[in-house]
């Protein structure tokens, strides 16, 4: 019978409605993640410095594909959890804060690469 219970409780986390909203948040992050790392990858070609100290170590010794292992590594729980707690007051205000701090990155990284 627990197992009903816990398998039921499972359905209806991942079967249930995402408002548009929330899932616009959890795709643009994932998104903005990789964008991140390709546009990153791109100024240290370019001379540029990689500023996350989990990732600059990576970043500093050429190796590409750890980095964007760590990345998702990184990512990917973080998505997986606002994806299952989207109605809970703190993954609402942790969505927003995210999505900001992406957008603030990606302007950096556009203005860095413009200029």
């Amino acid at each position: 019978m627990s197992s009903h219970v816990s398998a039921s409780r499972i359905k209806n986390i991942f079967c249930s409605d995402i408002p548009a909203s929330a899932a616009f948040a959890i795709l643009f992050i994932w998104t903005a993640s990789f964008a991140d790392y390709f546009l990153t990858t791109f100024q240290i070609c370019h001379g540029g410095l990689e500023l996350n100290p989990v990732l600059a170590p990576y970043f500093h010794n050429f190796e590409y594909e750890k980095a964007l292992l760590v990345k998702t590594a990184l990512t990917f729980p973080g998505i997986c959890v606002l994806s299952v707690f989207y109605r809970h007051p703190v993954a609402i205000r942790a969505m927003g804060v995210i999505v900001v701090v992406y957008v603030c990155l990606l302007v950096y990284h556009a203005l860095n690469i413009l200029l």
